[in-house]
């Protein structure tokens, strides 16, 4: 298991690395307290077990067993890790930013209220700016095109991506529309999909179950699929064919699509480029 010592003090890329390479290996509860440890290190790290368990939707003992399962004797000397993170400063500058310029200000001063969410919107542009692969980029914008079809799936925060995507798609001329899961009939046009139709999902954590069993459907019925999330161990990137990761770090309680309609823009105009 390769596990720490119990007077060891594992940094926070070692767990984060032994996490990645057995994530595989782990039940799914467990991969669900996994994804959320990978992608939400800063709300790993602050809450309590019960706020955690909650927001993964396992038990409170599930925790423990994943903490047992990386060779600590309990959940609270593995957060210990994702603690020291924030407190030796490894962790992204955007959570103190955050903290600073809205949850330690006056409720109502709008004015550090709206710097701190600008800042919010800026870091989430610069974090896709770095983490997306433009060669995935023209992928998508490839596969996008020679699709007969093209249905987009967004619930929740990633609704409005989804709107703006579909709205995007259509202006290129090309055939799009967005998943009616208010209608209930999602599951029955990811059904009637053809061979070289393209589903693209969005969705974030807390996932929407409804936007991850269409994404699993289209998988499993061998259709082409991407994906935009948060983790490249999202169960939605798992069910894709392409994937691209957006706001991994995000800290405010309401995470910024800024970074996610920049991506969706790109494609967009080089649909029209590639026409």
């Amino acid at each position: 298991m390769n596990a720490p010592d119990s007077n060891s003090s594992e940094t926070y890329e070692s767990l984060r690395s032994r996490i990645r390479d057995r994530f595989d290996e782990l039940s799914p509860h467990l991969q669900r307290i996994a994804r959320t440890a990978l992608s939400e290190p800063n709300f790993f790290a602050l809450n309590t077990v019960a706020v955690l368990a909650e927001h993964v939707d396992v038990q409170p003992s599930t925790l423990i067993r994943f903490a047992k399962e990386f060779g600590y004797r309990g959940f609270t000397q593995l957060q210990r890790v994702f603690r020291l993170r924030l407190i030796e400063g490894t962790a992204d500058k955007r959570a103190a930013v955050y903290d600073d310029k809205i949850a330690h200000t006056p409720a109502m001063d709008m004015g550090h209220i709206f710097d701190g969410c600008v800042d919010e919107l800026i870091a989430s542009l610069e974090a896709v700016r770095k983490s997306t692969d433009r060669s995935d980029l023209s992928k998508a914008v490839s596969i996008i095109q020679k699709a007969t079809h093209i249905h987009v799936a967004g619930l929740r925060r990633a609704r409005p991506i989804a709107t703006y995507l579909a709205y995007g798609i259509s202006r290129s001329e090309l055939h799009c529309s967005l998943l009616d899961f208010g209608g209930g009939m999602a599951e029955q046009q990811v059904a009637n999909m053809a061979y070289d139709d393209l589903l693209i999902c969005i969705s974030f954590p807390p996932y929407t179950p409804m936007v991850l069993d269409v994404a699993r459907d289209a998988h499993l019925r061998k259709r082409t699929v991407i994906a935009i999330t948060d983790s490249k161990e999202s169960p939605l990137a798992l069910n894709s064919s392409l994937s691209f990761v957006v706001d991994i770090d995000a800290a405010s309680q309401f995470k910024p699509i800024s970074g996610a309609i920049a991506l969706v823009q790109a494609i967009c105009v080089g649909l029209v480029g590639h026409g």
